[in-house]
């Protein structure tokens, strides 16, 4: 009855090197903050009724491509387990973009 084993949990992978730091702070802000820039432009040139349908359709974007990223890049055990964005976005450069070789000698 107790024969299984539970899944093995994964930490969030460490980003090494400064362009990987900088790419993971460059897709959060991008995801994060696009929606208010681009609400606030519209706001300032044509008027409040159009930012306001634009800043909730890029927020509803901004959350479609972080739940893409989700399933991308963390382990099919832990998806259910609650992630900030900036750990999303971690989790995605760590294993798709600027993934290392683990020894495993150590």
């Amino acid at each position: 009855m107790y024969d299984q084993t539970p899944p093995q949990i994964e930490v969030i992978p460490l980003i090494k090197g400064f362009t990987c730091k900088a790419l993971v702070y460059l897709i959060y802000s991008l995801i994060t903050f696009t929606p208010f820039v681009v609400g606030g432009v519209l706001w300032y040139r044509y008027n409040i009724w159009i930012a306001i349908a634009f800043f909730l359709f890029l927020t509803l974007i901004s959350g479609v491509v972080l739940s893409k990223l989700r399933v991308a890049s963390i382990p099919f055990a832990q998806r259910e387990m609650s992630y900030s964005n900036i750990e999303i976005v971690k989790w995605y450069v760590g294993k798709n973009i600027c993934f290392m070789v683990q020894d495993e000698s150590k």
